[in-house]
């Protein structure tokens, strides 16, 4: 049997650590925007960037790849995935389902703790003009009512679902004539939380998530159309 040397294992796991740092960094990318929806991820341009072989940049890509991030294509490569209306909508029923369960998990445990960090942060919100701060902002806010259930594999799924379903909304169309409302909606979902309500906080947690989905799709649904009209001419 072949043993694995100390320099061998040494290796490795700063290949991994790189790699890994490769993943945040394309992630953030295109969370954030920055690469879109279609773009061809090169190995061999990001290896250049960053100044590392091409082996932990598709180590990174597959990562990508098992998050959604990203599609390996034959014969292309890489490139960044997108989601059809119909993957969107779906995206957001699953969103509702498992985040009505973590709540209903979390209210027997809720604190005065955890109610004074969600209400602050939509105070935050409230406060906050800047459109790009809101996304970041309602996650951490939702996140501070699930937490407390400890089921941390669910909320991080919850997150990564988060995450891709919102990076396909251009930020103006985001937030367009909605932000007063799901303010409203958010203490009111506080304030059945600190009532005991689960049945009434479900409910309400459902109607607050599919009805903000079914706004912004229609906004996207608009813009792609007259994208595809603009292209047509």
């Amino acid at each position: 049997m072949t043993s694995i040397t100390a320099s061998e294992t040494g290796a490795a796991l700063r290949r991994k650590t790189t790699s890994a740092q490769i993943v945040d960094l394309l992630r953030e990318r295109i969370l954030g925007g920055a690469l879109p929806e279609g773009v061809q991820l090169r190995q061999e341009k990001f290896a250049a960037e960053l100044g590392v072989s091409r082996v932990p940049v598709r180590e990174a890509l597959h990562q990508l790849e098992a998050e959604g991030l990203v599609t390996l294509v034959s014969h292309k490569g890489a490139v960044v995935s997108g989601l059809s209306i119909d993957d969107l909508e779906e995206t957001y029923e699953i969103r509702a389902q498992l985040e009505a369960w973590l709540l209903e998990q979390s209210m027997p445990l809720l604190g005065e703790q955890d109610y004074a960090r969600a209400e602050a942060l939509v105070a935050r919100m409230e406060g906050d003009p800047r459109d790009e701060s809101w996304s970041e902002l309602n996650w951490r806010f939702h996140a501070a009512l699930y937490a407390p259930a400890n089921r941390p594999r669910t909320l991080e799924l919850v997150h990564k679902l988060y995450r891709n379903a919102y990076r396909h909304f251009p930020l103006p169309i985001r937030l367009t004539g909605g932000r007063e409302r799901m303010n409203r909606e958010h203490r009111m979902l506080v304030d059945l939380c600190r009532k005991g309500d689960v049945d009434g906080a479900r409910e309400h947690l459902t109607t607050h998530i599919l009805l903000g989905a079914r706004t912004l799709i229609s906004r996207l649904k608009a813009l792609r159309q007259k994208e595809a009209a603009k292209d047509g001419n």
